[in-house]
């Protein structure tokens, strides 16, 4: 089945947008129950031409879910997602601005377009509750530590592989960023065989994306401002990595001519307390001044004072 590649903001609203698939999606990852999901804050892809700023999809869900360790409780579930590393310190201002505003606990997901140094293709990170003293981790359900605290889990799709066996691992292949049909890797090819009806229908609504000719449309739109942000701003990004190597040369040559000198400046002294044992082995065995200074080259007030 030809699918659209969910990376894409224009396509993954649309899953967003059909409240059982996002229910699905959300659930899944978080491993847990869904049973309520309203959307109250929304950010798309937009291109501001002064400013040169591309923002990243944000999507935020007050809900009611239901784990296995808690029960039902109600949460906050900011989703974001991003292409590019730079989007990382949005994320810290979105989640700041969270909460001053929220009176929930925050639930955080990630789905980014580029690795971290994990080496797993999602993972989820909670700040444990640890005893200062003993150093023993504490479970904690007490609402001012969670409105203070937030687990994050994080989708890397670079590092995702086709694996059908599970049910998230199926989920996960839908955003692997592989077996792509077209140049511009808008489009993917993806094996319709699965058992899972949830994931049928979220294979059916995005291979509506990349048929449907109103759908392609907001797409190539999207993917036309992500090349007119790196055409105009990628020679600038190359031009600062380019002196920023330039600067990084000029330190280390500065740091070496440093380290040169330094060397020679011990050597200086060693020959210098090498020279002031001579001279005082000479004087020792009755020697002048004179004499001692014509082999060493010490001074007369230098040898005097051996």
């Amino acid at each position: 089945m030809i699918i659209a590649n969910p990376i894409y903001d224009a396509t993954f609203k649309r899953l967003l947008e059909n409240d059982k698939v996002a229910k699905f999606l959300i659930g899944t990852i978080l491993d847990c129950k869904i049973i309520s999901l309203e959307p109250y804050i929304q950010e798309r892809t937009k291109f501001d031409k002064i400013t040169g700023q591309l923002t990243l999809y944000r999507k935020d869900f007050a809900a009611t879910i239901e784990t296995k360790e808690e029960g039902v409780k109600r949460v906050i579930i900011e989703l974001q997602k991003a292409k590019q590393l730079s989007d990382i310190y949005r994320f810290r201002e979105y989640l700041g601005a969270e909460y001053v505003n929220s009176k929930l606990p925050i639930i955080a997901i990630y789905i980014l377009g580029f690795n971290l140094s994990v080496d797993a293709p999602a993972f989820v990170a909670y700040p444990e509750c640890k005893d200062l003293r003993t150093k023993e981790k504490l479970t904690v359900h007490d609402n001012f530590v969670e409105h203070l605290t937030h687990k994050a889990y994080f989708v890397q799709t670079c590092k995702i592989k086709q694996n059908l066996n599970t049910e998230l691992d199926t989920l996960l292949s839908v955003f692997e960023q592989e077996n792509f049909v077209s140049s511009d890797k808008t489009t993917k090819d993806f094996p319709v065989e699965t058992q899972y009806p949830e994931i049928k229908e979220l294979l059916d609504i995005l291979h509506y994306v990349a048929v449907d000719k109103d759908a392609r449309k907001e797409l190539d739109e999207e993917l036309y401002y992500q090349r007119y942000v790196e055409q105009t701003f990628g020679e600038k990004d190359k031009e600062l990595e380019k002196n920023k190597k330039t600067i990084e040369t000029l330190l280390q040559e500065k740091k070496d001519l440093f380290q040169e000198k330094k060397e020679l400046l011990e050597e200086k002294k060693d020959f210098e307390n090498r020279n002031k044992a001579s001279a005082k082995k000479m004087k020792q065995r009755g020697m002048s001044a004179e004499e001692i200074s014509e082999f060493t080259g010490l001074s007369k007030k230098e040898i005097e004072a051996l």
